[in-house]
């Protein structure tokens, strides 16, 4: 059974989420918090698996609130459900210790969903916003202006750096290339100076910019 508490201040839409969560046999909203305060108080307790709470909150708003869930609580799973669509509110929750982020326009195709993913240690993010951060960084790459085509790089090069764009470590491209791992640093300072880019995380922007991967 996966204990929740739902934090917001209208009171119809605690309603109505409590409803629609406890049509799922496994959910059991154990109690409802107006504001951050009342939240904190309410884990403080009641045995509590996951929060679902609102950003914009009266008396303690939701970064906090977030905080010092994360301070006091680290073995909850705290999910935002929240009607901000910007990409700053997202970041701050995440980095807050926020484990999901949720639309409420989208809360209830969305909401258990998201709860059974974050119980599992894993994030779920809103499709709009991560439609959201994907044109951001699209938008950012296009903003460092023309870059040299793949075709001035040698088979070697392409292929290191098509595994690092992937995320693997030195050590890891070394052993399925069979070079060492100097070799691997070598190639990535190589790759940064004869594409012109300024640091390493470029060359992961310039992969996906000219769909390596």
């Amino acid at each position: 059974m996966i204990r929740i508490i739902l934090a917001d201040d209208h009171e119809m839409l605690r309603a109505g989420l409590k409803g629609l969560l406890e049509k799922e046999h496994d959910f059991k909203v154990v109690a409802q918090a107006k504001d951050g305060e009342d939240l904190l108080e309410k884990l403080a307790s009641n045995k509590t698996d996951c929060v679902v709470m609102d950003l914009s909150m009266p008396n303690m708003d939701g970064l906090a609130t977030l905080k010092e869930i994360r301070r006091k609580f680290p073995k909850i799973k705290t999910l935002v459900l929240t009607m901000q669509k910007d990409a700053e509110h997202f970041k701050h929750a995440m980095a807050n210790g926020a484990y999901g982020y949720v639309l409420k326009d989208g809360a209830f195709d969305q909401l258990a969903m998201a709860i059974k993913v974050v119980m599992k240690g894993k994030n779920f993010i809103s499709p709009a916003i991560s439609n959201l951060i994907a044109e951001q960084y699209v938008r950012s790459m296009d903003q460092e202006g023309d870059t040299p085509s793949l075709e001035i790089l040698t088979s070697r090069e392409k292929e290191i750096l098509k595994r690092i764009a992937e995320g693997k470590a030195n050590k890891n491209i070394a052993a399925s290339l069979k070079i060492s791992i100097r070799t691997v640093e070598t190639h990535r300072s190589h790759l940064i100076g004869k594409l012109g880019l300024k640091t390493p995380a470029s060359l992961v922007k310039y992969a996906i910019s000219k769909g390596l991967i």
